[in-house]
């Protein structure tokens, strides 16, 4: 497969539910809505005082300043203006300044900079901006209030007025400023004792949270983990080639069990973080649903199961998309399903929904006959950390972070899970995906799901410096038919690459000693350019690592420990 470039690898934006909700706690955008209305009406009561006691000019001016600021308002509504709370308060400023000019000081229109400088707070939210955006406002309203006190000492007002309209004016002016100070001060106490006991209700939420997780994940790992070392104490007397057989099998599921929630333990953390990320790959759609239910074909066959697989042949093309994300979401689909099903079928399902010239929409959905999902319950097994009461085991099951982390990797691919369920009767979980055509042409029509792919006659270099990770990817690349060549540091790699330079693919691990993975990824692509590296490495691969890793030579990279299917997708992605 061709390799893509660096732009199908940046992250999709995402919604600020999985992002820290801090700011939505302040309600800014909401508060400059308000002050805006605020303003409005206080313009529009003075230009009827100002008309009332005969200040004809002065109440013009205010009326223009009222359309102003509905106008803004209604500017930034349809989305012509980005910055409202910037708008109105340098409307108001001008205003105040312009009426110094008409009027000079002996109105005291000047006090209305008191009530806005007190409204600085509510409007920009001082945690989040790190002060720079509140001392511009500061600033503009500082300096507007210096100019105003200077035009008004040093100019002649524009407008004649008699003693009677200037104290009525001035008495106004003073009733409404005051009074304005005292409710934006009253408002920001009760806004910051809102935003402070919010705090506090997440931090409990957290902290039970945690508890909670870490509760959860306790025994999930513990009780595979306790399969794993009673089995191989087991396994270790047991003569019986049969029960050894069986022993093995016991010793996978766990392991894979406890790799699956490991991966959904990162993942929710990622979630938590608002670091989810989406890679853009070019892929064949209908291998990589094939691909995906070969693992469960002898699991539902060991618990008397009928896999069934219903593509239709318009998936059968090259789409953009993040393939171990989708895949995920699959495991996870297929592996409640499983879990919940004793007796039936269990049907994966990809249908076009529509069909674009640059683009295709898919339906997907995961079906099953199993206990199926309570109508009370739908609505709650979406949440972090639900459980399923199994009546059959009359125990709760799973985790409850798969359907979390499926929601939240589709919503990143411009999704959502629908469930439709009766008790009883079974599940069916579906989702619809957009997904841009590569404009590669199809040249495998017809793909049977019950022959593997493999890597027959395709030379590996694989480059470990651990002893048994060297054992187990050298044994899963063997099962796949490729001929495999090993070295145990890149300067060892880089001697067999002259002395063979006819590698197909390099397996090089980042983390060894001597010469590592980021050394001698340089010379490999200095010296043979066109043989695709891919980085192996057990550490947390975020966006930005990733990145680095393309940037520096890798094609790709997949993280310990994975599944034979995954390193034979990979490896198969770019031959």
């Amino acid at each position: 497969m061709e390799k893509i470039t660096d732009k199908y690898h940046k992250p999709i934006q995402q919604d600020r539910r999985y992002q820290s909700p801090l700011f939505d706690i302040k309600e800014i955008p909401k508060r400059t809505y308000q002050l805006g209305i605020a303003a409005l009406f206080t313009g529009i009561g003075l230009s009827v005082y100002d008309v009332a006691i005969g200040l004809y000019v002065s109440s013009f001016l205010v009326a223009c300043f009222c359309f102003s600021v509905l106008m803004f308002m209604l500017l930034k509504y349809f989305g012509n203006i980005k910055d409202l709370t910037m708008s109105i308060i340098c409307m108001v400023c001008s205003l105040l300044i312009f009426s110094a000019c008409l009027e000079g000081l002996q109105s005291e229109q000047y006090l209305y900079f008191f009530p806005l400088l007190i409204a600085v707070p509510l409007l920009v939210d001082l945690k989040q901006t790190k002060y720079r955006r509140s001392f511009i406002f500061v600033s503009i309203i500082i300096f507007s209030f210096i100019i105003c006190i200077l035009i008004g000492r040093y100019i002649r007002p524009m407008e004649d007025f008699t003693i009677t309209q200037i104290t009525r004016l001035a008495l106004a002016n003073r009733i409404i400023a005051i009074c304005s100070t005292i409710v934006f001060a009253a408002l920001y106490t009760f806004f910051e004792k809102k935003y402070i006991e919010e705090l506090v209700e997440q931090s409990n939420s957290v902290i039970n949270a945690k508890t909670q997780f870490l509760a959860t994940m306790g025994h999930e790992l513990r009780t595979p983990l306790n399969g794993i070392i009673g089995v191989v104490n087991l396994i270790k007397d047991e003569p019986d080639a049969a029960k050894q057989e069986e022993y093995v099998q016991i010793i996978k599921y766990c392991s894979d069990h406890m790799l699956q929630q490991v991966n959904d333990i990162l993942d929710f953390n990622k979630m938590e973080a608002g670091k989810l990320e989406l890679h853009l790959v070019e892929f064949n759609l209908r291998a990589l649903l094939t691909n995906t239910s070969k693992p469960f074909i002898a699991l539902c066959k060991g618990k008397n199961l009928d896999l069934l697989v219903e593509l239709g042949p318009e998936v059968d093309a090259w789409v953009f998309v993040d393939d171990m994300r989708l895949v995920q979401v699959f495991n996870n689909l297929l592996s409640n399903a499983l879990k919940f099903t004793t007796e039936g079928f269990i049907k994966i399902k990809a249908v076009c929904k529509k069909r674009y010239k640059r683009y295709i929409t898919v339906t997907f959905s995961v079906e099953d006959s199993g206990i199926g999902i309570d109508k009370a319950d739908q609505e709650m097994i979406f949440e972090s950390f639900w459980q399923v009461y199994d009546e059959s085991t009359k125990q709760l099951t799973g985790t409850g972070l798969g359907l979390t982390i499926c929601t939240s990797l589709l919503h990143l691919m411009g999704s959502a899970l629908t469930l439709e369920s009766e008790k009883g009767k079974g599940s069916k979980f579906s989702f619809d995906l957009t997904l841009d055509y590569s404009g590669k042409p199809v040249l495998t029509p017809d793909i049977d799901i019950r022959t593997a792919g493999d890597l027959t006659d395709i030379r590996v270099l694989l480059v470990e410096d651990n002893k048994i990770n060297m054992i187990v990817a050298k044994k899963i690349l063997i099962g796949f038919k490729a001929i495999v060549d090993c070295a145990y540091d890149g300067k060892e790699a880089l001697d067999n690459m002259a002395i063979n330079p006819d590698f197909q693919v390099v397996l090089l691990d980042l983390e060894m000693p001597g010469m590592n993975g980021y050394t001698a990824i340089y010379e490999m692509k200095k010296l043979y350019p066109q043989i695709p590296v891919i980085a192996l490495t057990a550490s947390l691969v975020d966006q930005q690592m990733f990145e680095d890793l393309l940037a520096s030579g890798f094609n790709d990279c997949i993280v310990k420990p994975f599944q034979p299917h995954q390193l034979l997708s990979r490896i198969q992605r770019h031959l």
